[in-house]
């Protein structure tokens, strides 16, 4: 039975998978479904998918195989894959247990620009990109519409208040503890389940700790291009 968290900024509904293994949906509108899976090596020691649109794994935790009808893929943490569409992947754990972010887009034009075999994404294989604050920037994927990175943010940082014209917008924290600012409140610590902040809602991400930040960005367009991002003039408001 599904059940839903009281969270005033992400409500989650979670599934139960088997054992103590379970599915947790973070988001889900007409063009992009984001979801949590937690596997339990004894309860779930294989997953098949077989999607019928651009779906992306990213591993959060763990390690696991993941085999296609033509290919087979080692990913560990913090490294991602594209599914082949409409073929089965079955997914093995190589670890006690394992958690990943899938991100299922619904509307992108995939057989286009994406490989018909498993394709795995990680930082190590890309090229960083440093932007305004020393941000580091790994980008994973990136089309006209849609962007997905890894982005580090130093210590003690802080930014402007801004919003994305068209694009939606989600962060999951995967290193480190980050907060999000507004205009009306205090800045909130951002959740285990990551942040999805909708087209046009102005925020900002703060570290105030002496440790760096990592966090997993997705950002995707209902619009033909990406634009980039109007600034607020306000200054972030301070930890609650």
């Amino acid at each position: 039975m599904a059940s839903q968290a009281n969270q005033d900024t992400l409500p989650v509904i979670q599934y139960p998978l088997y054992g103590d293994s379970e599915r947790i949906i973070i988001h889900q509108q007409d063009d992009v479904m984001i979801l949590h899976e937690r596997l339990s090596q004894e309860a779930t020691p294989t997953r098949l998918y077989q999607p019928a649109q651009a779906s992306f794994l990213f591993l959060l935790t763990g390690e696991v195989h993941v085999q296609s009808q033509q290919h087979a893929v080692n990913i560990k943490a913090q490294q991602g894959v594209w599914f082949p569409i409409n073929q089965t992947s079955v997914l093995t754990l190589l670890t006690p247990s394992a958690s990943l972010c899938v991100i299922r887009f619904n509307k992108m034009k995939a057989n286009s620009i994406l490989p018909d075999t498993l394709q795995k994404v990680s930082s190590g294989a890309v090229d960083s990109q440093i932007e305004k604050k020393q941000v580091q920037v790994w980008p994973l994927w990136e089309t006209k519409e849609t962007r997905i990175s890894i982005e580090k943010y130093p210590a003690k940082y802080s930014e402007a208040i801004y919003y994305q014209k068209n694009a939606m917008h989600y962060i999951l924290p995967l290193q480190g503890q980050a907060y999000l600012a507004n205009k009306q409140a205090a800045a909130s610590l951002c959740s285990e389940w990551g942040q999805v902040i909708p087209a046009k809602r102005a925020s900002a991400v703060l570290n105030p700790n002496e440790e760096v930040v990592i966090l997993l960005s997705l950002v995707i367009s209902k619009k033909a291009q990406l634009k980039g991002r109007v600034i607020v003039l306000n200054r972030p408001n301070s930890l609650s």
